[in-house]
């Protein structure tokens, strides 16, 4: 029986005992792989996808290890794997792009140093198992709004700073001809922030539409339409064209009429590729353990157990690891590969570590 000491990030400093077959038993290899503090980070605006499945997170880490202490931050899909590669973190919201381009230092992150702490965990299947077309422009539907191309001066709202929302967005609106700058220079407005701030703004009148990224019905859409009347506009092809140009694991998808009661008509976007992130030297018994109830067996219910618009989530977990965008933790890995689940990587995930 080997012992090695690992030091993780400080206060969770632990033995992790590796053990040799038949000498200490399944639960106490659980118990000494488990860190004693575990920081996440990825919440969001409150309802937002992030918001959720962090929730979900949280919910498998403690069923997992029930005398761990967890602690949050806030943070977007830009400001994740900064705080993980510096070992500020440990477990994150990721962004399928937003990862690759962490781990091959280019795009948002040009300029830094590539981020090789990373590794990925597996695929949000609340996400999965609800329809997504973002990002989604929600407008008053008395709006004289009838398409982006109608947005030169309007005063929009396109999430926190940060968040690939905005980034999305902005990227999107280069494909047909208009940008963040060009609509202040026309006299609109670019409001980043919170989204719950921003819906509030628009039923005030201060904003003329606000864009959405995620799956839906989303909370945020639902309560503006609780006390509104709201419509939803597709995206343009130009500007999916121009988002999978710079987003290759980005795809088309369309969220049919109905998703909610008052939507008449299809709304056309992309789906991202999103997933929980964690840094590397998470002791591979704990990943294993978190990975095993997220996605395999009776446990996989946790999904619609925390989230109850995610019921049914567990029928998607042969699609846990459908398009894994860096390297696989080696916890995640043997889970996936235990359980029969399909692994297909894309962008950097077949990358050598």
């Amino acid at each position: 029986m080997k012992t090695q000491i690992s030091t993780l990030f400080g206060a969770a400093a632990m033995a992790i005992t590796m053990v040799g077959a038949g000498q200490v038993g399944p639960a106490a290899a659980q118990e000494r792989a488990a860190p004693t503090d575990i920081v996440l980070i990825g919440r969001g605006s409150t309802g937002s996808t992030s918001d959720l499945v962090m929730a979900v997170l949280e919910e498998s880490i403690t069923r997992s290890f029930p005398d761990i202490r967890l602690r949050r931050l806030p943070g977007s899909a830009t400001a994740v794997p900064p705080k993980i590669e510096a070992g500020e973190a440990e477990i994150g919201h990721g962004v399928g792009e937003t990862l690759v381009q962490a781990w091959l230092g280019n795009g948002e992150f040009e300029g830094d140093k590539p981020m090789k702490n990373l590794r990925y965990l597996g695929g949000y299947l609340g996400f999965l198992v609800r329809p997504s077309a973002g990002p989604t422009l929600v407008v008053p539907a008395d709006s004289s709004i009838q398409s982006w191309h109608d947005l030169s001066d309007k005063r929009i709202g396109v999430g926190v700073p940060t968040s690939l929302n905005s980034t999305l967005v902005d990227v999107a609106l280069h494909g047909i001809d208009l940008s963040y700058e060009k609509i202040e220079q026309n006299g609109g407005l670019v409001v980043k922030g919170d989204w719950n701030q921003q819906f509030e703004a628009m039923g005030d009148g201060q904003l003329d539409g606000v864009f959405v990224l995620g799956d839906q019905p989303s909370a945020l859409v639902t309560q503006y339409a609780a006390n509104n009347q709201a419509r939803l506009i597709s995206v343009p092809e130009e500007a999916i064209d121009a988002i999978i140009a710079d987003y290759p694991t980005t795809t088309r998808n369309s969220m049919q009429p109905g998703t909610y009661e008052w939507q008449a008509e299809e709304v056309r976007g992309i789906r991202l590729t999103l997933g929980f992130v964690v840094h590397k030297d998470l002791p591979e018994e704990f990943v294993y353990q978190i990975c095993k109830q997220l996605y395999t067996g009776e446990s996989a219910n946790i999904w619609g157990e925390v989230v109850p618009s995610w019921r049914g989530a567990e029928a998607m977990k042969e699609e846990a690891a459908a398009a894994v965008p860096i390297p696989l933790h080696p916890g995640a890995q043997r889970c996936f590969e235990e359980a029969g689940i399909p692994i297909t990587y894309v962008g950097s995930g077949g990358d050598a570590v």
